[in-house]
């Protein structure tokens, strides 16, 4: 154990008890005029259903919502900094721009199982290698509030939202003040460097009560904590480091009084310098003794790689919306833009030892998508106990990905640029620079209509009935354009079209609530899920007629109980969720007969038993504790019999799905006190915890990793003083190497990937 982590339960210790000495002297020196603190937990409202805003205490549905402002005070910037306080929300991580999010277990490979959107504009994952992976970690200032809905969201979100949907909802201009706000932020991070992060937003009304601006800016500079020791030019320290630099303009238009246009960009830049894999003590890296690259071993963020894997991605996003308000209901129009261009490398030299080349070499993976998306709907809005959403919806949405494996040099880098050549084949010319290379396009159009009705039976009881028809073409374009050795009489040559793929699907949902009173909601919900299939690759001739041309989609349903309660004057809030989720046709990862090439395929079913709870509570004026839970119990049901038994991984029926905590809960404390009539100080300790899993179905595997549970202590203070907010924080208190992911292969040898070393620093905001 590395000696700051034996510091850590001291400096919480020191930290909790100067925090209750703060609390005990300003709670006496609170000045007589002090403003009074809320009687009452305060509620997010969020727009889940497309039918207007709605409160989630009054929406029968597993909804959990944090506002903005709760984002910005518990220091939320990314996605790993809210996702361990959302119960069933889990994911994996291969580093920056490389996540996998999992809702409720329900995770395999194939398209994504969880749906994303940004305001209207869709950014859901599509890399079907990882299951959905490769999510974009925009940087998450000036959010009105994020969305998580949990269960399919099938009718209203369509098809990649089969176990939940994300939204981050963006603040939108305000046409009659000016306002705004700059934050700087400086910390440390414990055997790392230092960390800057600048950002601001400023609203500017230019017509006044007709027309307004908002414009949001960040740079974030992290250092990095993993060092690569094993370039052969030298060690490279704290080679993960990253920079995100980005920003958003939203434009607003009251055109009239009935109607109202929001047009938006956004564009950030990420650029990290290297894996954040690094191999664990105790644990031998690849090598080839003979080629002058031993193994060694492994150590406290220690990467053990041959190549540096620098992961630079720009991402675009545009989009607008009309939303025009008659006296029946709300027209909404918008279409919207994403584009994402990613340049990614990773260390190749395992796979070629693996396969007798004891040359170092890296793979470069640049990639392209572009999505091109619309939705028209309607809501009404009607005064009898009837009403309904009902619309539209079309993507197109084009990948280019290319493999480009070619020699590096000592720096760790390519040592020259791809060619398709086989004069430049690095294994039948010495001089030769090329291994591989292949590229993959792919197009995909979908189609979509869809409806939700509810029908008030009486003043308390409230049926829903909703219903999406989806259409998907998929077409695919593959070639090699650099054979493993050069091109020879029986390699083919020219691109490779799969079949045409084609799915069409109807997904339905129905959901009972019963207000019971005010305080008090019980709901009963069934609904369905759907993801569309896809390609294998056509071009592999190694594996030539081994692996089938593609798979098709998998469905589930998902039979959920629930109930939102308050009590004690709305100072006590409990909600909890019952599931019970049935998955068929499961979109799984296979292998060819050499086990060397892996593909997609269908098989098996799946079932998962799970339990949420929220709580929250005002313990005393100013005092408030928050805990979210969950029992995610995901397994198989079947033998997904099409996987060749020769596979190291082959599942069964009664393994867990990998990477899916059985028990996962957050718990934090805030408190808040009136120091004078404009200053306060608050005060927040919070604690994530996620059970043992494991990465492979099969735990006998010699391929699996055990996953140790971990407990993740987050400890923040701050002065809120007239326009200015200073703030003393430090994440992850203990210094824990959280086991958050972890990799092993033949091709791939065993690495980790841990949260951030502990980190403290200051940050100071001025609001106007």
């Amino acid at each position: 154990m590395n000696t700051s982590s034996k510091r850590g339960p001291r400096i919480v210790v020191a930290l909790l008890a100067s925090l209750l000495s703060c609390i005990a002297l300003q709670s006496a020196a609170v000045a007589a005029d002090a403003p009074v603190a809320s009687t009452a937990l305060e509620e997010v409202v969020v727009t889940a259903n497309k039918r207007g805003e709605q409160s989630t205490q009054d929406t029968p549905a597993a909804i959990s919502a944090l506002s903005g402002d709760d984002l910005q005070k518990s220091g939320v910037v990314n996605f790993a900094d809210y996702a361990g306080l959302i119960p069933s929300l889990s994911y994996t991580d291969l580093g920056p721009g490389d996540k996998k999010y999992v809702i409720r277990g329900v995770t395999s490979k194939g398209p994504a199982t969880v749906g994303v959107y940004y305001d209207e504009t869709v950014i859901t994952a599509q890399n079907a290698g990882d299951g959905g992976g490769r999510n974009a970690d925009i940087a998450l200032f000036d959010l009105d509030r994020i969305e998580v809905l949990k269960g399919p969201q099938g009718t209203l979100y369509g098809a990649s939202s089969m176990s939940g949907t994300i939204r981050y909802i963006t603040k939108k201009p305000v046409l009659n003040k000016f306002e705004g706000y700059v934050e700087t932020e400086v910390s440390a991070t414990s055997s790392g460097g230092t960390n800057h992060n600048f950002n601001g937003a400023i609203n500017v009304p230019l017509v006044n009560d007709r027309l307004a601006l908002r414009a949001v800016g960040w740079y974030i500079k992290n250092d990095g904590y993993i060092d690569d020791v094993r370039i052969p030019a030298g060690p490279v320290n704290n080679a993960n480091d990253d920079t995100t630099k980005g920003g958003r303009v939203t434009l607003r238009w009251q055109a009239t009084d009935n109607l109202n246009i929001i047009a938006t960009g956004t564009m950030q830049n990420l650029d990290a310098g290297g894996s954040s894999r690094y191999t664990p003590p105790g644990a031998q890296s690849f090598g080839d003794a003979g080629a002058g690259f031993p193994p060694v071993a492994g150590g406290d963020l220690i990467n053990t790689d041959l190549a540096l894997s620098p992961w630079q991605e720009k991402i675009k996003i545009a989009g607008i919306t009309a939303e025009l308000t008659a006296a029946g209901g709300v027209f909404t129009a918008t279409a919207n833009h994403f584009n994402r261009q990613i340049d990614y490398a990773f260390d190749s030299s395992p796979i070629l030892f693996f396969f007798g080349v004891p040359i170092p070499g890296v793979t470069l993976q640049p990639q392209e998508r572009r999505i091109n998306s619309a939705e028209v709907r309607y809501a009404s809005k009607f005064a009898g106990p009837v009403n309904f959403v009902a619309g539209g919806f079309v993507q197109d949405e084009k990948n280019d990905f290319r493999v480009e494996v070619i020699k590096t040099n000592a720096a760790g880098q390519p040592n020259g640029p791809f060619s398709p050549l086989d004069s430049d084949d690095a294994l039948t010319n010495p001089n030769g620079n090329t291994f591989f290379g292949r590229y993959d396009n792919n197009k995909i159009k979908q189609y979509a209509g869809f409806g939700e009705a509810t029908w008030n039976l009486t003043d308390k009881l409230t049926a829903l009935a909703g219903v999406r028809y989806f259409h998907s073409k998929q077409d695919s374009v593959q070639d090699t354009t650099h054979p493993f050795g050069g091109f020879g009489t029986n390699i083919p040559v020219g691109p490779q079209s799969p079949p045409t793929r084609t799915d069409t699907k109807t997904t339905f949902k129905v959901n009972l609530s019963y207000k019971i009173d005010q305080n008090l909601l019980v709901y009963a919900t069934a609904s369905e899920g759907f993801r569309v299939g896809g390609t294998n690759s056509a071009d592999l001739p190694f594996v030539a007629g081994d692996i089938p041309p593609g798979f098709g989609p998998d469905t589930l349903w998902n039979y959920e109980i629930g109930e939102k309660s308050e009590f004690l004057d709305g100072r006590l809030r409990v909600n909890v969720a019952a599931y019970e989720i049935r998955w068929s046709d499961i979109q799984v990862q296979s292998t060819d007969k050499t086990g060397a090439f892996l593909f997609t395929t269908n098989a098996g079913t799946g079932k998962v038993d799970g339990l949420e709870i929220e709580a929250s509570a005002l313990l005393a004026q100013g005092l408030v504790f928050d805990f979210g839970g969950s029992y995610t119990n995901s397994r198989l049901t079947s033998d997904p019999a099409p996987i060749p038994v020769s596979d190291p991984n082959f599942a069964k029926s009664g393994d867990r799905f990998p990477v899916v905590p059985l028990v996962q809960f957050s718990a934090a404390l805030t408190y808040t006190v009136p120091v004078s009539a404009d200053s306060s100080m608050n005060f927040r300790a919070d604690v994530t915890h996620r059970g043992s899993t494991n990465t492979q179905f099969n735990t006998a595997s010699r391929f699996n990793v055990p996953l140790q549970s971990y407990d993740l202590v987050n400890l923040r203070a701050g002065l809120d003083w007239r326009n200015w907010q200073f703030t003393v924080f430090i994440k992850n208190v203990l210094d824990r190497r959280a086991q958050v992911d972890a990799i092993s292969s033949d091709q791939d040898p065993l690495a980790r990937i841990t949260s951030r070393p502990r980190t403290g620093g200051l940050a100071a905001n001025y609001r106007f």
